[in-house]
């Protein structure tokens, strides 16, 4: 800090055995005096493990407060030892809204200043790629340095007892910590692209419209009669659409209102040409959702494959696929619905559909060989996919427990 002795204003609490004070700190305040969490360890080498676990991560949160005018952090977790930090409680007299004799008795001593004298060891105990993050991003744009962050300071003492117990804590925060669901990223990002579009098509688009699973996974319950699919797979559908280079840190910056509109016209595209193509898509897109016509189509003797998250990822995969061999996307699909979708016919039962215990294969090899061959059906070259007729016959043949002499591949 520029001035050590400055007064941090700061509200003091307790939980369980620890007592904490939360307050904020500017970010160059923080790059000058919050280091890592080695100190909760004396040996090297444990030290060194910790420093080695800041990956890229703080690349990425530099470059999100470097881009992102709407930044904002949840509070880092800072220890302290050493030093003499001081605690000054602020008395509430009299005021003309409220008698300060009134106030609950468990407001007593919370309102105060932290004082550091400048002698401190402060390390982060929850919030190091943060901090990390906050140092590069400083190094490119000084105007961040004003910026406030809000911080909670625990005490550590430097001691045996002392260290286990932050290391406890460390290990608490971190273990417990949970990450962010695809389900909410979707619900909640405004500035993943493929989220964007993914709540506009449920909103907007008439195949999706109160007829799609809001479950948190991609599976769709067989019972579920009136959901043609998930919104986890609505999602990577998509994502396996326009996937492209640097993808991931595409998606961690809003792009601008006509990309936007952009993507969801594409995608607008690509489901009204499924439907076109695919009679049963079509009857669910023209349908209202209390009509229940997914129930016609997914149930289980097996149904339609593009009914199943699996058979419709599948076919996004093959379509992407033949659209970066240079067929056109409308072509694509036209090619694949002269293939039969049931899943009780071939090539998909015994590689998709498990006939005997009546439910989905849904094993990666099995995914593999199915997306290859749907490929190769539609005149895709193998190569493309780095394999061969050879091998896919074999491989098809293996996971069918047939000879190899058994199994088309056309």
């Amino acid at each position: 800090m520029k001035n050590p002795h400055e007064l941090i204003p700061a509200l003091r609490a307790c939980m369980g055995d620890w007592i904490y004070y939360v307050t904020f700190l500017q970010m160059d305040q923080i790059a000058d005096r919050i280091h890592l969490a080695q100190e909760i360890h004396s040996s090297a080498i444990l030290k060194d493990m910790i420093q080695h676990q800041i990956t890229n991560r703080s690349a990425q949160i530099s470059e999100y407060l470097l881009s992102q005018p709407q930044r904002f952090f949840n509070a880092l977790i800072v220890g302290v030892y050493g030093g003499a930090p001081e605690w000054y409680e602020l008395k509430i007299g009299k005021n003309p809204q409220f008698e300060a004799d009134a106030l609950p008795k468990a407001l007593d001593g919370v309102l105060g200043f932290l004082r550091l004298n400048g002698t401190e060891t402060l390390f982060a105990i929850d919030g190091q790629h943060r901090v990390q993050g906050m140092k590069h991003a400083l190094e490119k744009n000084e105007e961040l340095k004003r910026e406030e962050v809000s911080v909670i300071f625990v005490a550590h003492r430097n001691d045996q007892s002392g260290m286990e117990r932050t290391r406890r804590l460390f290990s608490t925060l971190n273990r417990y910590a949970k990450p962010v669901s695809k389900s909410e990223i979707i619900a909640l990002d405004e500035d993943d692209i493929i989220a964007i579009t993914t709540r506009e098509l449920v909103e907007k688009h008439p195949l999706f419209q109160e007829k799609i699973s809001l479950a948190k996974t991609k599976a769709v319950a067989v019972k579920d009669n009136r959901s043609f699919t998930t919104i986890i797979t609505l999602y990577d559908v998509l994502e396996i659409l326009f996937r492209k280079k640097d993808w991931n840190k595409f998606k961690r910056q809003r792009p601008e209102d006509e990309i936007i509109a952009e993507y969801y016209a594409q995608s607008e595209q690509f489901w009204n040409a499924m439907a076109e193509h695919f009679p049963p898509l079509k009857k669910v897109r023209n349908s209202r959702p209390g009509d229940n016509i997914a129930g016609h189509y997914r149930h289980r003797k097996g149904g339609h494959l593009l009914f199943r998250p699996v058979g419709l990822l599948i076919v996004a995969y093959v379509v992407r696929h033949a659209k970066d061999s240079g067929l056109s996307e409308s072509e694509a699909i036209k090619r694949i619905s002269n293939i039969s979708m049931e899943l009780t016919d071939e090539p998909w039962v015994g590689l998709l559909w498990d006939n005997t215990n009546q439910r989905m294969i849904t094993a990666s090899p099995n995914q593999k060989v199915a997306k290859q061959l749907l490929f190769h059906r539609i005149g895709g070259d193998l190569r493309e996919m780095k394999t061969s007729e050879q091998d896919l016959r074999r491989e098809y043949a293996g996971l069918l427990n047939k000879m190899e002499s058994d199994v088309r591949l056309d």
